[in-house]
């Protein structure tokens, strides 16, 4: 038998290189944190260490050698236990050993974590491969933990019920879009590149106009591509909106004038690359201009945790309020957005699952996207 040792950053990265290297048959032996002492004399710095084997060891057990060594007095047990005792200790050996084997098949080898309760172990391992931040998903086991009955722990749907609870309480809602006839109120869209503003606001002012038969009024900012321009005014000569444009922060209320009396407003502005400070001030001097009642940021639900933490971060110059997930149907995993909503002290508006104009949005709700983040529901 051959064993490897692997370290990474987090869990997932050590477990993907046991699964590039050994296959999805491979045995955790064991997982541990290791502290590394970084360059230049700065802070240890974390590592998850994983040893692996593609086969499980003749006659070893690792869960039996881990009680063991926390438990010398285990040592001879086949001699002093009874033997009703031996079998029933057997027994519930085979058990875990089983879903060590059927976990690591699955792929699902995170879970040799030991500050996490043993029957939660698959609910954790369903979080990771939502892409769940690891911190988030500890936390959220742990609440389902907490909130369960002793006798609930080996129910599926109990489980299945709590995990769903611990993660709408992760997502923060905020009512949708109002308005009141003969009452102007202004709706600008702001955001990285490329995250489907243009399209979310057609398909907002569309559902204004034909489903709650409000006049509605479209602005765009997004000069700098032609393209956008002239896709908003495609839009608005399908659904027979005025359309007015502003190329400088200064014009902003003359373009506002033009739209005449309309109840609804929709600003759509220009994509701006989070480490573009001076656009993002640029941006926010429309903003300025405009005064709107709502800013929603938009974002990419297929985008890194990472890049929605920083244009959560660099947007706050525009005063963004509100959040609109977009694209939900293009994303692999949605469970980055968690840890994001739980850090922008942003509420969720709207979610977008496809192109299609004026469907494929809706209002933001908890259950819905809990379900969709678990895997329990399906976009369309």
């Amino acid at each position: 038998m051959s064993e490897k040792t692997y370290r990474a950053r987090t869990m997932k990265e050590a477990l993907a290189r046991v699964r590039r290297d050994l296959g999805g048959d491979a045995i955790i032996l064991a997982s541990r944190e290791v502290r590394r002492r970084r360059l230049l004399g700065l802070g240890p710095r974390e590592l998850i260490e994983v040893t692996a084997s593609a086969t499980m060891p003749s006659g070893q057990d690792p869960l039996f050698n881990e009680a063991a060594d926390k438990n010398p007095s285990w040592e001879g047990a086949g001699s002093t236990l009874s033997a009703g005792a031996q079998a029933q200790f057997g027994e519930q050996l085979s058990r875990l050993h089983a879903m060590v084997e059927t976990l690591s098949r699955q792929g699902r080898i995170d879970h040799l974590l030991p500050d996490l309760p043993g029957e939660l172990i698959p609910t954790y391992a369903r979080l990771v491969e939502a892409e769940v931040p690891e911190v988030l998903a500890r936390r959220l086991v742990r609440y389902v933990a907490d909130n369960l009955q002793p006798d609930q722990a080996g129910s599926p749907a109990s489980l299945q019920a709590a995990l769903c609870e611990a993660v709408e309480q992760c997502i923060p809602i905020a009512p949708p879009i109002r308005a009141v006839v003969g009452t102007r109120r202004m709706v600008a869209l702001v955001g990285p590149t490329g995250v489907g503003k243009t399209t979310t606001v057609a398909k907002l002012a569309a559902n204004f106009k034909l489903v709650h038969s409000l006049k509605v009024g479209l602005i765009t900012v997004d000069t700098y591509r032609i393209a956008a321009v002239e896709q908003l005014k495609t839009y608005a000569e399908i659904i027979d909106l005025p359309l007015a444009v502003a190329n400088d922060p200064g014009q902003m209320h003359q373009a506002i004038e033009e739209l005449g009396a309309v109840d609804m407003v929709f600003i759509d502005t220009a994509g701006r690359s989070p480490r573009d400070e001076v656009k993002i001030r640029e941006l926010a001097d429309f903003m300025a201009q405009a005064r709107p009642d709502e800013v929603h940021l938009v974002l990419s639900a297929g985008a890194a945790e990472r890049t929605l933490r920083s244009a959560v971060e660099r947007f706050a110059l525009v005063r963004a309020d509100r959040l609109i997930l977009t694209k939900l149907d293009e994303a692999e995993g949605l469970g980055a957005i968690l840890g994001v909503l739980g850090q922008a002290n942003r509420p969720l508006s709207y979610l977008t699952t496809g192109q299609a104009v004026p469907d494929d949005i809706e209002p933001a709700d908890r259950k819905r996207l809990a379900r969709l983040i678990l895997g329990l529901e399906a976009i369309g």
